[in-house]
């Protein structure tokens, strides 16, 4: 398995010219890793990673947190969720951070797994960074994850923060509560439609969840 691992996360970074990304390598590689669906591969995939710590590896570590994150939506096992957090402290670029803070928004992260590092990132001066980390705070049941998002969300420049607003009012719809409403409230008048909207669609999932 682990040679077979090796060889897709070479097709998953292999560069060629196509007329259709369709038709790719690399595309196929991609759709052929999110099909996979054995927990036993977490382990391997930890190892490859750990194997595979410098910084000119980057790109095979990337592409091994995309299986790594896929798998975890699948089983979210505390022990590998962990772990895959814990290595947003080891990279350094802004596009696998955010790349793999994009996995974390696809499952709801173990209650004991320590998503500190998530909220740190939430206020990152990188945009790419920032972005991702606020939306990956969905999948945070923590109160620390809520009051990251209430910062945002009682940002006054709704022109400004646009986007962190909406991202926030986004991870709400998943986690909030309903004392958190009132909260979001605040920006059911904005005059920014898409702003306006993230707040309707957030009350409604949470008034919807805990019915």
């Amino acid at each position: 398995m682990e040679k077979y691992l090796q060889g897709l996360i070479e097709r998953m970074n292999a560069k060629e010219q196509v007329v259709s990304s369709s038709e790719s390598i690399s595309f196929k590689a991609y759709r052929e890793a999110e099909k996979l669906c054995d927990p036993q591969v977490l382990g391997l995939l930890r190892k490859m990673i750990q194997a595979h710590s410098q910084k000119k590896e980057k790109t095979f570590r990337n592409a091994a947190y995309f299986i790594y994150g896929k798998l975890l939506a699948k089983f979210p096992i505390s022990d590998y969720a962990a772990f895959f957090i814990e290595q947003l402290k080891n990279e350094d670029d802004k596009y696998v951070i955010s790349a793999m803070l994009d996995r974390l928004c696809e499952f709801e992260i173990p209650d004991d797994v320590n998503t500190d590092i998530i909220t740190e990132l939430a206020y990152s001066e990188k945009w790419q960074i920032r972005y991702s980390a606020i939306s990956a705070l969905g999948s945070c049941n923590s109160q620390k994850a809520r009051d990251v998002l209430e910062y945002y969300i009682l940002q006054e420049d709704d022109k400004n923060y646009k986007y962190e607003i909406i991202y926030a009012n986004a991870a709400f719809g998943k986690i909030g509560v309903d004392s958190d409403i009132s909260v979001i409230e605040t920006h059911l008048h904005s005059r920014i439609r898409d702003v306006r909207l993230s707040a309707e669609f957030a009350i409604e999932n949470i008034k919807s969840r805990n019915v």
